[in-house]
């Protein structure tokens, strides 16, 4: 069983790529006030238009997206690809942007721009105790995070489930599920992403089976 993750650049980018999205998905671009936050959605809904055809071997016209929002009703949810068996979770930040495919479950994927923060401050809100002895830097502070809203995002909690509910396994080690608050932690596949100098990333899969994930360059994808 595999999952696939399309990784773009917002250079990759074109004009053109517009005329591919509906309505609601560019009204939803709209609503961010910065160009750079604008790019990055435009750019989520394209590549996952073009990623799913290209697993599916169908035009991109053909690709419907469902957001709708499962508590709200609004145009705001996780992306839903209607009758294609596909699973499929959106990420971006900095300049890159990461679409996950899989039909062996449930995904979620997260890409962080490695920054300077005061990770001490927020560590007690995101870390498990003994998680936090773990942060010792930037990068091990958003090697935890992504793990966990990778998680977060294939259950699709989100951020309605604090993230110090999630206990992964800590940087230094390979990324797993250890715990969901009181809750019984479902069957999960997670693996650490290179998606880039500076960014940590990671990909969660709810199943119980093996799942090979490649990482793929969608460069070449987005000039078509």
């Amino acid at each position: 069983m595999r999952c696939d993750v399309y990784v773009a650049r917002l250079r990759d980018l074109r004009p053109t790529h517009h005329a591919l999205l509906d309505d609601q998905e560019r009204a939803r671009a709209q609503r961010y006030r910065l160009a750079a936050d604008r790019d990055r959605s435009l750019l989520g809904a394209v590549l996952l238009r073009a990623a799913a055809a290209r697993q599916l071997d169908v035009r991109r016209a053909e690709i419907a997206v469902d957001r709708t929002c499962r508590r709200c009703g609004s145009y705001h949810g996780r992306p839903l690809l209607p009758g294609t068996g596909l699973h499929a979770s959106v990420s971006h930040s900095g300049d890159v942007v990461a679409v996950a495919l899989t039909s062996c479950g449930p995904v979620g994927v997260d890409v962080e721009a490695v920054r300077t923060i005061d990770f001490d401050a927020i560590a007690g809100s995101v870390c498990t105790p003994a998680e936090r002895v773990q942060v010792r830097a930037e990068a091990d502070f958003f090697t935890i995070w992504t793990r966990k809203e990778a998680v977060l995002k294939a259950t699709g909690e989100g951020l309605s489930r604090p993230m110090s509910d999630v206990h992964v396994a800590p940087p230094s080690s390979a990324p797993v599920l250890l715990g969901l608050g009181s809750d019984q932690p479902p069957a999960c596949r997670l693996a650490d992403l290179s998606v880039g100098d500076g960014y940590r990333a990671c990909v969660a899969v709810l199943t119980a089976d093996p799942v090979t994930v490649s990482t793929l360059d969608a460069s070449e994808l987005l000039t078509r």
